[in-house]
């Protein structure tokens, strides 16, 4: 669900996959954070490209950079911000439905012979 919500974000905002990588494993490496030269390598980025990505992402609120010394070398360390790590609270209510927690949730919509075709949801809707 931390993805997801990470992606609907993103999306309001024009993120790419390539952002979306990023801030997986800028959440995946907590407080601790990730050198910034270590994302490229994962990546397979050169660091221009990845560096004004890694810029969008502070300015959205997402990550921190902060400068540190590795190696006898300037670097960046990236953080997860609260931002990035937040899990919105859906109402108790929507729990009940069972689309919100469907693996096939994205490949139901637009299509309605699939939604009206769906056991759980006819389950839900009917009783049965």
């Amino acid at each position: 669900m931390r993805s997801e919500s990470r992606e609907l974000r993103l999306s309001e905002g024009g993120g790419s996959q390539l952002e979306r990588k990023i801030l997986d494993i800028v959440a995946a490496s907590g407080e601790a954070g990730i050198l910034q030269r270590d994302i490229w390598h994962l990546l397979n980025i050169d660091s221009r490209r990845g560096s004004r990505i890694v810029k969008r992402l502070e300015r959205m609120g997402f990550l921190t950079r902060e400068v540190v010394v590795h190696k006898g070398r300037r670097m960046y360390l990236l953080k997860p911000t609260p931002k990035l790590l937040l899990v919105p609270k859906l109402p108790s209510v929507l729990d009940e439905i069972p689309c919100f927690y469907c693996p096939h949730l994205l490949s139901c919509s637009g299509e309605a012979s699939r939604v009206l075709n769906c056991e759980k949801l006819e389950k839900w809707l009917y009783g049965g």
